[in-house]
């Protein structure tokens, strides 16, 4: 790796904290929960809604998956000058040699497009890491493994790759997420922390906090219950998660950066279920408790 692409690498993450403006923390939605609307809309109606930033899905079957955005759509979304700080993708350390080739492709493309939507801060690329909870002891060092590689193929590609542990993955826990940066140990790869997994797990939220934060590139909410011992994902504020206290401690450990809201597939395959109304709800909940902590700038919406 060069100097220059170490440097590009390392500073990502300051990059993301200095994308969301004047806010000590920028919010942003992604179209992963937009998948019946045109990408240009999607990132228009999450614009108008009040968001700082909107994240885009490139996977298989959304509209703003990299088949399907040509150069034209490319330039429009560069065009707009709104904040793009990250990409998510949904592949699985846990696959065949011939799937683990392609999805070292998947990060290439996805490399591509987020050097030309945003040349001068491209957005950082998520993902999930597959696998279930009781194979942990027997996958982690295959996972191991894998997610060097796709940590190569990032640094290659100068950007950075961002992942997390899941309440139904083989890494499903912080302490697990941790190990893995620690072997793989690459300036390419950070975490990313979604306590509504932890919740699900009955894992402290301030205790993970201070354990995942330092290691995270950004965060993603969302919140859960269990229906009948399964998880059930939720919009922010239709759970039990305390996001009075979570911000307050956020406050506390002095962090900026990016919240994502991440609309669960759970919630969209729901009939009736509307994207823009469950971007509005998750905003209306999300943005007064950010301000009334002093972690982000009021801003009025333009609907």
């Amino acid at each position: 790796m060069t100097l220059t692409r170490r440097t590009i690498l390392i500073g990502a993450a300051a990059r993301l904290s200095a994308a969301a403006g004047k806010n000590a923390v920028g919010l942003s939605i992604g179209t992963y929960g937009m998948q019946s609307l045109p990408v240009d809309r999607a990132i228009q109606e999450i614009r108008d809604i009040g968001y700082d930033g909107a994240e885009l899905c490139l996977m298989a079957g959304w509209p703003s998956e990299p088949s399907k955005l040509d150069a034209a759509a490319r330039k429009r979304i560069r065009a707009t000058g709104f904040p793009i700080p990250s990409l998510i993708e949904n592949f699985n350390l846990l696959v065949s040699e011939e799937a683990h080739r392609a999805t070292l492709e998947r990060i290439r493309v996805a490399a591509a497009l987020a050097h030309e939507v945003a040349p001068k801060s491209p957005p950082v690329l998520q993902s999930v890491l597959g696998g279930k909870p009781a194979e942990w002891a027997q996958v982690k060092g295959r996972m191991a493994e894998r997610l060097a590689d796709w940590a190569r193929v990032a640094a290659e590609s100068e950007i950075l790759l961002t992942v997390k542990s899941h309440v139904s993955s083989a890494s499903d826990t912080p302490e697990k997420l941790i190990w893995l940066l620690d072997q793989v140990h690459s300036p390419a790869l950070k975490g990313i922390y979604d306590y509504g997994h932890f919740h699900l797990l009955d894992i402290d939220l301030e205790e993970s906090l201070d354990l995942l934060l330092p290691r995270s590139a950004f965060i993603t909410v969302k919140d859960g219950t269990r229906v009948n011992g399964a998880p059930r994902f939720l919009l922010p504020g239709q759970g039990t998660i305390d996001y009075q206290r979570y911000c307050a401690k956020l406050k506390a450990m002095h962090w900026s950066g990016w919240v994502l809201v991440e609309v669960s597939r759970q919630l969209q395959t729901v009939p009736g279920y509307d994207p823009i109304g469950a971007a509005r709800t998750s905003y209306a909940h999300l943005a007064p408790i950010l301000r009334d902590a002093g972690l982000r700038v009021s801003k009025e919406t333009t609907r």
